[in-house]
C-alpha cells in the first residue's frame, strides 16, 4: 500500500484523503443497520454489526497511519501538509465516533427501543446520515477544486456545500433534543440503566454529526488561506 500512497501524492494530495474519507464513510453506513437491528431487538444482528463496524474503524486507522506516514515532507504540495493532517483527523473522527455509538448500543445485553422514541431516533439517523454524505460528496470535489486553483465557480460551490452541512449538523441538533425529550416521556416505563444508555447513544449520534461537520470547517479554513 505505501508506494501507492506515494505515488498517488505525487498526483493529487487529497486523493488518499478521499480514499480514507470513503472508508469513515463506509463505517457510518452501518449505523442505520445497526439501529434497525436494535429496533427489531435482534441482539445477534446488533453485535454482529458492531463487529463489522469496529473492522471498518480499525482499517480507516491503518489508512489513516498509512496516509501520515507517507505523506511528503519535502516535496512541493499546493496544500500545507498541516492543513492536510487536520483534515485528515477530522475525517477519522467519523469513523471513531460510529465505534462509540457501535460499543453504546451494545454495552448492555437485550437493550430494548422504547416504541416512543422509535419515529424521533429514526429522524435523528436520518439527519447524521445526510451530514455524513454531504461530507462525502464535499470530499469527491476536492480534486476539481484543486483542478481550479481553489477559485472560482468550483471554490464557490463547495462553500455553499459546507455551509450545507452546517445547516444539516443544526437540524440534527435540534432533532436531537426532541428524541431527548421523547426519552424523558418514556422514563417511567425504562430502567435507570437503560435511561442511562439511551442518553449516550443519543450522544453519539449527534457526535457522528459534529464530526462530519468539523470536517467541513477544517476544509474550510484550509480554503481559505
Amino acid at each position: 500500500m505505501a508506494p501507492n500512497i506515494f505515488q498517488i501524492f505525487a498526483k493529487s494530495p487529497f486523493e488518499p484523503l478521499t480514499e480514507h474519507l470513503k472508508k469513515c464513510v463506509e463505517t457510518a453506513e452501518k449505523v442505520p443497520v445497526i439501529i434497525d437491528a436494535l429496533k427489531k431487538g435482534d441482539s445477534t444482528s446488533t453485535k454482529n454489526v458492531a463487529k463489522e463496524i469496529m473492522a471498518l474503524e480499525h482499517d480507516s486507522d491503518e489508512l489513516k497511519n498509512e496516509i501520515r506516514n507517507h505523506l511528503p515532507k519535502t516535496v512541493f504540495l499546493p496544500v500545507d501538509r498541516r492543513d492536510l493532517l487536520r483534515l485528515l483527523s477530522s475525517q477519522d473522527e467519523i469513523a471513531d465516533r460510529v465505534e462509540d455509538l457501535a460499543v453504546a448500543i451494545t454495552i448492555m445485553e437485550n437493550l430494548s427501543v422504547p416504541e416512543s422514541i422509535v419515529e424521533e431516533l429514526d429522524r435523528v439517523v436520518g439527519l447524521v446520515m445526510d451530514c455524513v454524505h454531504e461530507a462525502m460528496a464535499i470530499g469527491n470535489e476536492m480534486d476539481e477544486l484543486l483542478e481550479a486553483g481553489f477559485g472560482g465557480a468550483e471554490a464557490d460551490r463547495v462553500q455553499k456545500m459546507i455551509h450545507n452541512i452546517g445547516e444539516l449538523e443544526w437540524r440534527a441538533d435540534k432533532r436531537q433534543y426532541k428524541l431527548s425529550q421523547a426519552l424523558v416521556l418514556a422514563a417511567d416505563n425504562l430502567k435507570p440503566v437503560e435511561i442511562v444508555m439511551w442518553v449516550e447513544i443519543i450522544k453519539n449520534l449527534g457526535r457522528i454529526a459534529n464530526a462530519a461537520e468539523r470536517y467541513s470547517k477544517e476544509l474550510r479554513r484550509t480554503l481559505v488561506k
